[in-house]
């Protein structure tokens, strides 16, 4: 995919109105490779047929997406690199698309049906999928190394290394709580001081909220992309709410992910472990 061409995306829905309605919040750029499935009896053969870079699963319910993503997953898995899967949800249902994405049936969700559209978040996970799974489809196999902050020296840490870059101390805690004692934490409050402490530890993965005192947040992502020692770890930016003017900058720096405050155990590990494997 280059950057004339948009990401090949194919919306299952239950019928032609909420296939319609849900096409419709990909608009722009995304529309010319958006295809859209009434069937989702037959959303796995088109899938397969039209080599779908990200599927969105409109339907009525998260019980429906857990009976039908399997069927799609094994239909593309010999893809070089399978679609990523984001579901829409309720807000209701938040808590239980958190739980799809821990257990790998779905990739992503956003928060849509019966709630108002919102197509900003939506059209930002797009983007950030599509862009995910080109990546891995282009990735060389890295060469082994041994300097701090490797993926060799990395394998041999008993736990993932996170710095979360947040400057709320009440975030501290509720992080810790939800991670401990599966990752190993390291906090900086100060945007000014962080680019220094990442580089010192290397970790394995950064969260990183967008509002700092001393710095900004995509600044500092900016410049942990344009390190060669630092640019292959994966930064997820923590942001108050899904702006997406915000969300492309965050993009256009070389964040990884983001994810929405405030968010459930579930939600948090459901990301992360997309970058660490060992999270549970």
């Amino acid at each position: 995919m280059t950057t004339a061409d948009p990401p090949r995306v194919l919306v299952v829905a239950d019928g032609e109105e909420s296939g319609r309605t849900a096409a419709a919040l990909l608009n722009g750029d995304l529309a010319a490779g958006v295809r859209v499935c009434v069937r989702p009896d037959h959303a796995a053969a088109q899938a397969r047929a039209c080599r779908a870079e990200v599927i969105v699963l409109a339907l009525p319910s998260l019980a429906l997406v857990e009976q039908g993503a399997p069927a799609i997953r094994e239909a593309v898995a010999g893809a070089a690199a399978p679609p990523i899967l984001i579901a829409l949800c309720d807000a209701a249902s938040v808590g239980s698309a958190a739980r799809l994405c821990r257990q790998g049936v779905i990739d992503d969700y956003v928060q849509h049906f019966p709630a108002p559209a919102d197509a900003d978040r939506l059209a930002t996970s797009v983007r950030f999928a599509a862009r995910g799974r080109t990546a891995a489809r282009d990735a060389a196999v890295p060469a082994p190394a041994a300097a701090p902050g490797s993926p060799a020296a990395k394998a041999e840490r008993r736990r993932p290394v996170v710095v979360v870059v947040e400057d709320d101390e009440t975030l501290h805690a509720l992080v810790t709580a939800m991670l401990a004692p599966d990752v190993e934490l390291v906090f900086e409050s100060d945007g000014a001081a962080a680019f220094d402490r990442i580089h010192a530890i290397g970790p394995d993965l950064v969260l990183m909220d967008i509002m700092l005192p001393g710095r900004d947040g995509v600044a500092i992502t900016e410049q942990i992309k344009s390190s060669p020692a630092l640019a292959a770890i994966p930064v997820v930016m923590l942001t108050g709410e899904a702006r997406f003017d915000t969300l492309v900058r965050s993009m256009q720096a070389g964040a990884a992910d983001f994810i929405v405050k405030p968010f459930t155990r579930d939600a948090l590990v459901a990301k992360l472990a997309k970058f660490l494997p060992a999270v549970v």
